[in-house]
């Protein structure tokens, strides 16, 4: 009897053991770039087109994906050039979200026609990470670490559109 209850509290501790052990792996979602759009007129910016082309397609020809977004954020300081970041855009069509790592991405002022060309885009190593495999909450995130816009190169995860 005592043989068959050790047996038992044994087993149970290394179940429970095990488990602890159990690690899963999380995949970690693309940062997209920070755009701010600074020292621009509101009616400048306040419906742009964003293009999503193949990653290296230098012709651009036909677009992959594009989207209309429009800022209807109210202005801080009326009749001045204002501060915008995309996040704050609201998309009017269905669509890519934001830039992101895997495509060469165009801004395209709706306004005026102005254009802004984002290629190369390098994120981290941090493609997932390991987790408990009880935890559904853990997230990871793979962030930006350089692009280039016009044929630039920055290496940032911001980008910064100014007039």
């Amino acid at each position: 009897m005592f043989s068959r209850l050790t047996a038992i509290i044994v087993l149970t501790v290394l179940i429970a053991g095990l488990q602890a052990c159990c690690k899963k792996r999380v995949v970690c979602s693309d940062e997209a770039l920070q755009v701010v759009f600074t020292g621009f007129d509101r009616s400048t910016i306040r419906t742009i087109v964003l293009k999503r082309y193949m990653r290296g397609d230098k012709v651009r020809s036909k677009a992959i994906d594009s989207v209309q977004l429009v800022n209807n954020k109210p202005l801080t300081v009326s009749a001045k050039p204002d501060t915008s970041f995309l996040s704050d855009y609201t998309i009017t069509t269905a669509g890519p979200t934001g830039i992101r790592y895997g495509n060469d991405w165009a801004l395209q002022f709706t306004s005026n026609g102005q254009t802004y060309i984002i290629a190369d885009i390098f994120n981290g190593d941090n493609r997932d990470t390991k987790v408990p495999c009880r935890d559904g909450d853990t997230k990871c995130t793979n962030n930006i670490k350089s692009y280039s816009i016009d044929g630039f190169w920055v290496e940032s995860n911001r980008l910064f559109v100014r007039k």
